[in-house]
């Protein structure tokens, strides 16, 4: 089973750039299509709340130009690693050097991205879900491939429900590699922006 988490974490290394995570469905016959969620590499979030509702691409090359330290273009992995160690800081509420899923809660809960609600709609349709891999009683389940959808809790190599620095940034080292598809040690705006081609 090790190989298979393995391939999963690497295929999610480059789907992780754009979280989905769906809303329930709702209650009535009315469809309604459920806010998507965006994240940055590195998991910042990018859309809801103050953020609104950019397109991908939108969001991503708000994040790209940010980023771009020196304003050539690319970003290179200096400047990637520099956003991971920043964004880790950020997401880790108590500064215990880890991240567990009820500090990404807290820190995403501003982002939270609200919906119309229909009057049948049922409670775990209502608002912005943002529960994976929020289930402690799974917590040492290696086949909780929910965990694998989170661009943060993805590098929870030991399967302990909580993220160290250390594993943080190994994994976003790893995730830099894939996406730098060009293998040129610097990501390019398309280069980014393919993963919202993938939605």
């Amino acid at each position: 089973m090790v190989g298979g988490i393995s391939g999963i974490k690497r295929v999610a290394a480059v789907s992780a750039l754009v979280v989905l995570t769906a809303l329930g469905a709702c209650g009535t016959t009315e469809d309604v299509k459920p806010a998507r969620r965006l994240f940055s590499p590195n998991g910042e979030p990018l859309n809801g709340g103050v953020l609104g509702l950019p397109s991908c691409e939108d969001a991503l090359s708000k994040w790209f130009d940010r980023i771009d330290a020196d304003h050539n273009g690319f970003i290179e992995e200096k400047e990637f690693m520099a956003d991971a160690r920043r964004q880790f800081q950020i997401m880790d509420l108590n500064h215990d050097g880890t991240i567990t899923p009820a500090e990404l809660a807290t820190y995403r809960a501003p982002y939270g991205i609200a919906r119309k609600r229909k009057k049948a709609e049922s409670e775990e349709a209502k608002g912005f879900r943002d529960e994976v891999p929020m289930n402690p009683g799974r917590r040492n389940d290696p086949d909780l491939l929910a965990d694998f959808s989170d661009p943060v809790m993805i590098a929870d190599a030991h399967f302990r429900n909580v993220v160290s620095e250390t594993d943080f940034l190994t994994y976003e080292r790893r995730n830099f590699a894939e996406l730098n598809t060009a293998r040129n040690g610097r990501l390019s705006r398309a280069e980014l922006l393919h993963s919202c081609e993938t939605e």
